[in-house]
């Protein structure tokens, strides 16, 4: 008889997911790993520019308070984009075709601006009917393409995230084409459209372009907040994200609220492609509504909650004007450092929401022995 041993093979670590984190640790675990990673940055800087720390700091700020209204209307753009995917999110309906819905609903304002510019300019109630007309169809055009993959899904079972995306680059390429058409195969862009008479252009608040779209997407923040927590469809729109079984178990028609909900997405992401239309660009190219895909991982970071989504998206808006203020004072030639910065910001985010989320376990290697003859 002869005594053998043996390890059993066991991994090196288990990951779980935590249920008794507290919302203190996980705040102070995010304002650790942010303040680490804005200090990483500044050192970056400081090797890249080679300049004393104030001055830096001092051009950081200054570009990012330079123009507070333009300030205000980049946190509420982005701020809109991620309103408009949370109630399909909440859904675990992972819309990422927000840029394509924008695009959409932007470019019929457009082509209604450049081809009844001249009807609208006739008369002051022609051009509000004009905008009467471009908000319908920017709003139409967006819930037709949030509403093509949210029926193939119902229907067929396809992957929302790929259908999703795929609608993006048609619309990217349908941009394309109707400016060109418009253009008459003259130049990539239509431009900025009624530039002279400014018809079809929504009109300012306070003598402010932009207090219109910011005052909008407030708004559109405050009734996402309440159907979310105060309404039925709000409540369906959780319950079948949470588990679609109970939802089916309940009695609730799944197909029917997912259909509904993203027709609501599609109305919030055309509201705001008729704000860059009318309000914001007066025009359309492959770039507007580009602020999709930073919107959906700032919704899913903020865990969906509204306060906290403003509060980021205000932050990152601030990096990017400071630092594009930065680049361009100190020669850089780039928004690169911009680009190193915010995407520092956005791994050390994800890094913390992991440990919030889930707990590593380092496993010990056992040993076994075994009798044999």
């Amino acid at each position: 008889m002869k005594e053998k041993t043996e390890k059993l093979r066991t991994p090196l670590f288990t990951i779980s997911k935590r249920t008794d984190f507290s919302f203190k640790r996980g705040l102070l675990i995010r304002a650790i790993m942010i303040s680490a990673s804005l200090l990483v940055a500044l050192i970056i800087s400081l090797i890249i520019i080679k300049k004393p720390v104030g001055q830096i700091l001092s051009a950081l700020f200054r570009g990012a308070f330079l123009m507070p209204d333009k300030l205000l209307l980049d946190t509420c753009l982005l701020l809109g984009f991620g309103i408009a995917v949370v109630p399909a999110f909440r859904m675990k309906y992972w819309n990422m075709g927000a840029n394509g819905q924008v695009l959409v609903s932007a470019l019929s304002s457009v082509v209604l601006m450049f081809y009844l510019g001249e009807w609208g300019s006739r008369s002051g109630l022609n051009n509000v009917l004009l905008i009467l007309l471009m908000f319908a169809s920017s709003i139409i055009s967006s819930v037709i393409w949030a509403v093509i993959p949210a029926i193939f899904k119902a229907k067929f079972g396809t992957n929302e995230t790929l259908f999703t995306l795929m609608m993006n680059y048609i619309a990217i390429a349908l941009v394309s084409y109707i400016n060109f058409v418009m253009t008459k195969g003259t130049k990539e862009s239509v431009g900025i459209v009624n530039s002279l008479h400014h018809t079809g252009w929504f009109p300012t608040l306070f003598g402010n372009d932009y207090m219109f779209s910011i005052v909008i997407i407030v708004l559109m923040t405050l009734f996402v907040t309440f159907y979310m927590t105060k309404t039925k469809h709000g409540f369906e729109a959780i319950v079948c994200g949470d588990s679609i079984k109970t939802a089916k178990y309940v009695g609730m028609n799944t197909n029917k609220i997912t259909i509904r909900t993203l027709i609501l997405s599609g109305i919030l992401t055309g509201i705001i492609g008729f704000l860059y239309a009318s309000a914001i660009n007066h025009t359309v190219t492959e770039a507007t509504g580009g602020l999709g895909f930073t919107a959906v991982l700032l919704s899913w970071l903020s865990n969906f909650n509204p306060l906290v989504m403003a509060l980021v998206c205000f932050f990152l808006a601030f990096l990017t004007n400071g630092t594009s203020k930065v680049s361009s004072q100190f020669r850089l030639g780039s928004n690169d450092l911009s680009n190193v910065i915010i995407g520092l910001i956005f791994f050390s985010i994800l890094v913390s929401e992991f440990f919030i989320r889930y707990k590593i376990r380092f496993n010990k290697r056992i040993k076994r022995q075994e009798v044999s003859e």
